[in-house]
């Protein structure tokens, strides 16, 4: 098959030789967290804040349609970096398959979001360093920034290693505190199944946001010119991961908080429910 074929033709000394960009190896670990720490950040803080109006269902029905479509776009995304022995990124892949017009779209659409989420990063994690550390909003968030913008700085697999460790923890984390919040809870279970679809959209946004990370395939991509077959498996893994995630987390808030008392960073509110 011509696609077996293709998967042969890349290797890490071609991609050297045809693209600047330096190719470095990951594990399925370090790829799986990669997607899942991509996915899990500034989004889940604020799912309970915007489906308090909606409630848990819609929300769930949202996460549902949205990673959904998430996956079948990755696995496009992935099926293009597979059959391109050069490492492009996004907006390249768009170029070489689509046109000048479709990398400027994509351009464009992955530049928005990530500057949606650098904003929403920034000052989330900035409220909940400072809260944390008492120290200023301002001081709080340029730390934020220091030590993310360090690490993708130090390339790919610095970034792998990372996102292995800090997602790892921050899942083992949020297990805890939504395990904790599953036997404290404040709110009856009966209280939380609500639906009002007329709020709807919002919540809809938000998930597609969350699940916003096709941008991340052509770099795990690079990462597994070694072992290609484990591109699909790593992504679907990250996903699952993060979905569960994503619907747990505004469960547990929803759990232990009123819906008046859930705050636009979740986690804040949230910490001071459970003490």
């Amino acid at each position: 098959m011509e696609y077996v074929n293709e998967l042969d033709t890349i290797s890490a000394g071609a991609a050297k030789k045809e693209a600047a960009l330096k190719v470095h190896r990951l594990t399925f670990m370090e790829a799986t967290m990669m997607v899942v720490g991509s996915t899990i950040g500034s989004g889940v803080l604020g799912l309970a804040f915007a489906s308090r109006n909606a409630g848990w269902p819609v929300l769930l029905t949202w996460l549902v349609v949205a990673g959904f479509f998430s996956i079948i776009s990755m696995l496009y995304v992935a099926e293009a970096t597979l059959r391109t022995t050069r490492p492009l990124q996004l907006s390249g892949l768009a170029e070489k398959y689509v046109g000048k017009i479709g990398s400027w779209l994509i351009f464009f659409s992955v530049g928005a979001t990530s500057f949606c989420s650098l904003i929403a990063y920034t000052s989330g994690c900035g409220k909940i360093l400072s809260e944390f550390f008492g120290i200023s909003l301002e001081m709080a968030s340029c730390l934020f920034a220091l030590g993310a913008t360090s690490v993708v700085w130090l390339g790919l697999k610095a970034t792998g290693v990372a996102e292995k460790y800090l997602s790892s923890g921050m899942t083992a984390m949020l297990i805890l505190l939504v395990g904790a919040s599953l036997f404290s809870a404040r709110v009856p279970v009966a209280d939380i199944l609500y639906t009002h679809w007329m709020y709807a959209v919002p919540v809809f946004n938000i998930a597609v946001f969350c699940y916003a990370v096709q941008y991340i395939v052509p770099e795990i991509s690079r990462g597994f010119t070694h072992e290609p077959g484990k591109l699909v498996p790593s992504i679907l893994a990250g996903a699952g991961i993060s979905f569960v995630i994503l619907a747990l987390v505004p469960l547990a808030v929803f759990l232990m908080l009123p819906v008046d008392e859930i705050s636009e960073v979740a986690s804040l509110s949230w910490g001071r429910a459970l003490g």
